[in-house]
């Protein structure tokens, strides 16, 4: 027994010789395999302890980092295995060597490379998304969004240009394909093209963000928006709905963003009883009276009650004032809360709200008594 079997590093050794192909070409297969799985394993366990390191103390950069890593690196791996243990097969078998091997490789890592930068970006902006919703941080969602997709054009502009390089390509040849093929692309995509521009526009003019209430009246089309894509806007309506809008449509329609308004409108219009024509000037001073006392109402703007009409079985009323919309205000509940004084201040008047009254009269010498609803003869003057 030799001296190199009782020698622990002498494993080492043997593995490298093992992955060089001395002991054969089915053993250098299987010693590739066992070495990708052992470095998958090993790679993975760091990866993990750095991203629970990470998380814990809330490194929103190196958290994503180590995220985005793992899948890119472990493909890549095993695609250099993939492509060395086929080398491997090929020249045992055919007495020859895959050509090119190395700028397959070369592509494989720019691909993996530009890969893993996109997943780096769409993790760093889903963990910003959440602390800006969160209020962690000032920056809006829709800036956030720009951001990525900002970037997520420029990592691909990159990964394109790594690639024209690692290839031996110049610009030129991207300038004669961006020269003969554009127009042909361009015929055959226009609404693409519309669309991403239209996408485009949204961002710079911003009529409305991730998050805010939108209301497209010529399309019958409400609700909230969830995403700006490339190519279509995600809004949720309120039964929950997702429609899908292609951008192009937001730049042909009025879009109305009611989640931005400054102040709603209470616009109502009450009927007294004609026989409370004697408290009408009361009530009306004490509904402005409680609507420029009431917190919600912005009083730099006109609070107007008036006496309208006589109406048809009513004496009506017409209100108007403007309620200021804040984060802690919801339009419906102050809404609410006004008309329920209203009808606490005709009550305390000892006046009463009217209901529609009709009155019928039968041809024929017959009339209808309410609520009993029976028929009787009418009654006869001399």
């Amino acid at each position: 027994m030799n001296e190199e079997s009782h020698n622990p590093l002498s494993f080492f050794p043997l593995c490298a010789k093992a992955l060089e192909g001395n002991y054969g070409p089915l053993i250098q297969t299987l010693g590739i395999v066992l070495f990708v799985l052992i470095f998958n394993f090993v790679i993975k366990a760091l990866l993990l302890n750095l991203r629970n390191r990470f998380g814990n103390r809330h490194k929103v950069w190196a958290y994503s980092f180590v995220s985005a890593l793992h899948k890119p690196l472990t493909y890549f791996v095993w695609f250099v295995a993939a492509l060395c243990a086929l080398d491997t097969v090929i020249s045992s078998i055919l007495n020859f060597h895959l050509a090119n091997i190395h700028l397959v490789l070369s592509i494989g890592a720019v691909l993996a490379f530009g890969w893993f930068l996109l997943r780096w970006n769409a993790q760093v902006v889903r963990a910003m998304m959440e602390m800006s919703q969160t209020h962690k941080i000032s920056l809006a969602p829709s800036k956030l969004d720009l951001m990525g997709k900002v970037a997520t054009i420029t990592v691909i502009f990159v990964t394109i240009f790594l690639l024209m390089d690692v290839t031996g390509r110049n610009m030129q040849t991207l300038i004669a394909f961006g020269g003969i093929g554009g127009l042909a692309i361009a015929f055959a995509s226009q609404q693409v093209v519309s669309n991403f521009f239209g996408g485009l526009m949204i961002y710079l003019t911003q009529p409305f963000t991730i998050g805010e209430w939108v209301n497209l009246p010529e399309r019958q089309i409400e609700g909230h928006i969830e995403e700006i894509g490339w190519y279509l806007t995600r809004i949720r309506n309120f039964e929950k709905r997702p429609i899908y809008v292609p951008n192009s449509v937001f730049t042909q329609t009025i879009v109305i963003t009611p989640s931005r308004m400054s102040h709603e409108r209470f616009h109502h219009t009450i009927g007294l009883r004609y026989r409370d024509i004697h408290v009408v000037k009361l009530i009306i001073d004490n509904i402005k009276l409680m609507l420029i006392k009431h917190p919600s109402i912005d009083h730099q703007l006109n609070v107007e009650v008036f006496f309208k009409n006589f109406g048809s079985s009513a004496l009506d009323i017409e209100i108007s004032a403007y309620v200021s919309i804040t984060a802690d205000t919801r339009f419906p509940s102050v809404r609410q809360d006004i008309l329920l004084k209203i009808a606490d201040i005709v009550s305390q008047a000892g006046a009463e709200i009217a209901t529609p009254t009709n009155i019928v009269e039968f041809h024929g010498g017959l009339m209808m008594k309410h609520p009993e609803l029976e028929l009787k003869p009418a009654p006869t003057t001399s």
